[in-house]
């Protein structure tokens, strides 16, 4: 029984020496409006990045489309994947994922596969399944899983974020005349960068 053997050294891990979240933005970062397309680059060839683990920050507010604020408007439970037409993310320029309709998409998947102690975890991305709603003044982070499982090395990356034409489908009302408009000040991808070992940085090295 390995309780018995007294002998045997202790496995200690050292591949992976730090991890820690940086924050990437747009070419443009002062204007995210309706079919803009929203592009955010990592350059840097040289870090090992885990975009399974990445995050969308998003930073805005609801109001009306003269900009006055709302009354009888509220955001719907996901409201936030509704703005974006497509997300696509990308390799030295090849798209390697792609989600068109992103929030009836993400919408179908969080109701199939999402336990309730999971619903509870994903309300900071703006996920409320039974009530609640998402103040109309907003910060978020939206998970961007089932990219990849692997750490990405040696690779120009993008997210492309296409914003819908409108935003009828993130909000109800019962007041027809008010016309939504979701105005988003910021967007951050936060992307994991991983520093591993000297012995794993070396085999790395080679590939």
């Amino acid at each position: 029984m390995d309780i018995l053997n007294v002998t045997q050294e202790p496995l200690i891990d050292n591949s992976i020496v730090d991890f820690e979240y940086h924050n990437y933005q747009a070419y443009i970062t002062s204007k995210f409006d309706y079919n803009d397309e929203i592009r955010i680059p990592i350059q840097e060839l040289d870090a090992y990045t885990l975009p399974s683990e990445s995050q969308l920050y998003l930073e805005g507010s609801l109001t009306k489309e003269d900009h006055t604020p709302v009354t009888k408007l509220k955001m719907i439970n996901n409201a936030l994947s509704y703005i974006f037409r497509e997300i696509r993310y990308e390799m030295n320029g090849i798209v390697v994922d792609s989600t068109r309709n992103v929030g009836l998409t993400s919408t179908l998947k969080g109701y199939l596969s999402f336990n309730e102690s999971e619903s509870v975890k994903l309300q900071n991305a703006g996920w409320f399944p039974k009530d609640g709603t998402i103040p109309n003044k907003f910060n978020v982070c939206l998970p961007l899983k089932m990219i990849t499982k692997k750490i990405i090395l040696n690779m120009k990356q993008e997210l492309v974020l296409i914003r819908s034409s409108n935003d009828l489908d993130a909000v109800t009302s019962i007041d027809d005349t008010e016309k939504p408009k979701i105005n988003i000040d910021k967007i951050y991808w936060r992307v994991p960068h991983v520093t591993v070992g000297i012995p794993q940085q070396l085999a790395l090295t080679k590939i």
